[in-house]
């Protein structure tokens, strides 16, 4: 285990990298080190109380065992949109040697985060990836004269991609943002094993000019500036005594 109250007074020196959690072990109680620690609170007159809440937890736990955790994994679970300020969180964080899972969330939208911690990790209980169709046939179509292009053949293309998607491993896959309306949905872009199939496709089922518009959307927007590619990742918590 490492040298918790070592770790304890590096805290109190703000040696501590934003986004690290201190972790009180006898208490078994957690706080999540971030720049926010500081910010003075205001009130309804207008006057402001100076706080610093990495330090009121240091003091809380004067004297106990302390140690640094870290998240140690992409691991997440969100119950809302990340920016729904009731969204509740869980993470992966680890000392090295132990594992834990760290849970934040508000009891309602005046109070601040709350932190519970419990040994255990999370693990993948689903994972799949599809095809946007709504937004490639838009980006296609956009591509070959608005509602002029064959719609036969752009709904085989989609057709087509979603059969390269299916048949590619998920680690090629690179995440480019997360959807704003579902939680544990991550945006990706089109791998470049499905960029270079489907150039080599189009030619078949459109004309030179309309390949050529294609291949060009394909090789910039589609493969850097568009998710059309929706990630899902569920995880469940396994706690351990």
């Amino acid at each position: 285990m490492p040298h918790c109250v070592a770790l304890g007074r590096t805290a109190a020196k703000h040696e501590l990298v934003e986004g690290a959690f201190l972790f009180c072990a006898a208490c078994f109680a957690v706080h999540r080190i971030m720049r926010a620690d500081r910010a003075p609170v205001y009130c309804a007159d207008g006057t402001s109380t100076p706080t610093d809440d990495a330090q009121k937890f240091l003091h809380d736990h004067l004297g106990h065992r302390l140690q640094v955790l870290r998240r140690s994994s992409d691991a997440e679970m969100m119950s809302h949109p990340r920016w729904d300020p009731m969204c509740r969180v869980a993470w992966e964080i680890s000392d090295g040697e132990n594992d834990f899972v760290v849970t934040f969330a508000r009891a309602d939208l005046e109070a601040p985060r709350e932190y519970t911690i419990a040994p255990g990790h999370m693990v993948l209980a689903h994972e799949s990836v599809e095809v946007d169709a709504e937004t490639l046939h838009h980006v296609i179509d956009e591509a070959l004269y608005p509602h002029t292009a064959p719609t036969r053949r752009i709904e085989f293309l989609i057709q087509r991609c979603r059969q390269m998607v299916a048949a590619t491993p998920v680690d090629l896959f690179e995440p480019l943002d997360e959807s704003r309306e579902e939680p544990n949905v991550q945006l990706a872009c089109l791998p470049g094993t499905v960029v270079d199939a489907l150039r080599v496709e189009v030619p078949c089922w459109f004309n030179p000019g309309d390949s050529e518009c294609l291949r060009e959307v394909i090789d910039k927007d589609l493969r850097h500036d568009i998710p059309v590619i929706r990630w899902t990742r569920q995880y469940r918590i396994e706690t351990s005594a």
